[in-house]
C-alpha cells in the first residue's frame, strides 16, 4: 500500500476511477448507461498499474521469473511475461471478484438492479457483468502496453 501511495500517478489515477464511477452513477447512467464501460476500462487500467507496483514492492515479479528462467527464456521475456501474469492475476481477482461483489452489495443501495457475473447460464439478461470484467481485461493490456513502451 505505501508503494501505491507514494506514487503521485497511482493515486491520481485512483481519483480519476472514483470520480469516472461517481459521476456514472450519479449522472449519466439514466442517459448513457454504456458509459460505465469506460469505468471498467479504466478500472483494469488502474488496478493493473497497482497490481505491478504492488508486486513489484514484494518482489513477486523476481520470484517467479525463477521460475520461468528454468525454462529457457531470456530475462526480457521473463519480466514481461512476470508483469503481465502480475497484472491479469490482480485485476482478475482483485476486479473480477471484488468490483462484480461491491457492484451486487451497492447497487440495490442506489435503486440500480443487480447484474451478477456469477449466474449460469450466461444469456443476454445477464451478460454485464462477463462483459464489466472483459473491458477490464482489456484496460489491464493496454495499461502493459503502454508501460512496456515506457
Amino acid at each position: 500500500m505505501r508503494s501505491i501511495a507514494s506514487d503521485r500517478r497511482l493515486v491520481l489515477y485512483g481519483l480519476i476511477l472514483v470520480g469516472l464511477h461517481s459521476a456514472a452513477i450519479l449522472l449519466l447512467n439514466d442517459i448513457l448507461p454504456e458509459f460505465d464501460m469506460v469505468s471498467h476500462f479504466w478500472f483494469g487500467y488502474v488496478l493493473s498499474e497497482y497490481s505491478s507496483k504492488g508486486a513489484s514492492a514484494l518482489n513477486l515479479q523476481r520470484r517467479l521469473t525463477r521460475q520461468f528462467q528454468k525454462r529457457g527464456w531470456t530475462i526480457l521475456e521473463i519480466d514481461r511475461k512476470a508483469d503481465l501474469l502480475v497484472r491479469l492475476s490482480g485485476f482478475l481477482l482483485i476486479g473480477g471478484l471484488f468490483w462484480e461483489l461491491l457492484e451486487a452489495f451497492f447497487n440495490p443501495l442506489f435503486g440500480m438492479p443487480v447484474d451478477s457475473f456469477f449466474s449460469l447460464p450466461m444469456t443476454i439478461v445477464n451478460v454485464d457483468g462477463f462483459l464489466d470484467v472483459t473491458i477490464g481485461s482489456i484496460g489491464v493490456i493496454v495499461a502493459f502496453a503502454v508501460s512496456s513502451r515506457m
